[in-house]
């Protein structure tokens, strides 16, 4: 025992003894943790992008996007407009969730006209024909700041005839 240094005790720093629950706390810390990124692995924090689809009278609208993102995640939204009768002037009404404590990074095909009111951005673009469809793409970054829920609902008009709503909300992680 004369080879161990000073102020070791084997029992105490060898063996552990009184010291159990600090082991069970870091087990459990390392359990939670591993919880934890197996539920990312898993798709629990967002990304994986849902599909919802709306119609009415003279057309049809299909948004593609996550409904959960994870702060600095690059993501798309895909907006499907399908014309059954023809409109003059198919515009996106994006609610403020789109726009409010996110970066939008690109907005293809460009549209004809942006305009906005409180609480919207709206995208208007050129007439489409019956049966034609216009995919409009629009690339984002959440920013790592924003967290928590928010109303990212978007509408389809006909200059000012909606035609299509789809309600959703976002949730942003950390």
């Amino acid at each position: 025992m004369s080879d161990l240094p000073a102020g070791i005790d084997l029992g105490r720093h060898r063996d552990f003894e009184g010291r159990e629950l600090g082991q069970w706390l870091r087990r459990g810390f390392l359990l939670l943790l591993a919880a934890f990124v197996v539920a990312a692995l898993l798709d629990a924090f967002g990304q994986e992008p849902a599909t919802t689809t709306a119609s009415g009278p003279g057309g049809s609208l299909t948004l593609t996007a996550p409904s959960r993102v994870r702060g600095g995640l690059y993501y798309q939204a895909k907006f499907e407009i399908h014309a059954t009768e023809p409109l003059g002037a198919p515009t996106l009404v994006l609610d403020s969730g789109w726009y409010d404590e996110t970066t939008v990074n690109t907005v293809e095909p460009e549209p004809a006209g942006t305009t906005s009111d409180p609480g919207q951005v709206k995208l208007r673009y050129p007439p489409l024909a019956p049966g034609r469809t216009l995919v409009v793409y629009i690339d984002l970054q959440a920013n790592p700041t924003n967290v928590g829920s928010r109303d990212a609902g978007v509408s389809l008009y006909d200059a000012d005839r909606p035609i299509a709503r789809i309600d959703r909300t976002q949730l942003d992680f950390p």
